[in-house]
């Protein structure tokens, strides 16, 4: 599995617009038997930090999962330059606490 890296700009509920990356490395084994994608996250003060799963994919699916939380959390919308908003590519099969069947992620 490969790194996701995004570049976009961060759109807050006032209007304002700031930069935003994101980069989430690699999955990779962790001598507990985990997987963890190591978080790159400024915007939303996540950086450096892994996040587990009990495999790659459930690590990457519960990292973009973990950033988007955030970013809704703060209130703030990802827009690219022209302001047409986008979505981080979540993969709700992945092993979302919860099941596939989430429809409130």
């Amino acid at each position: 599995m490969q790194s996701y890296r995004l570049t976009a700009r961060a759109r807050a509920r006032d209007g304002a617009i700031t930069p935003f990356s994101l980069e989430i490395m690699p999955p990779k084994e962790y001598p507990e038997g985990e997987y963890g994608c190591v978080v790159h996250c400024p915007t939303v003060r996540f950086h450096g930090k892994p996040i587990f799963g009990v495999d790659g994919r459930q690590a990457m699916a519960l990292a973009l999962w973990i950033v988007e939380d955030l970013l809704t959390h703060e209130e703030l919308t990802l827009v690219d330059d022209d302001g047409v908003e986008i979505t981080l590519p979540i993969d709700r099969e992945g092993g979302i606490p919860g099941g596939p069947y989430r429809t409130d992620l």
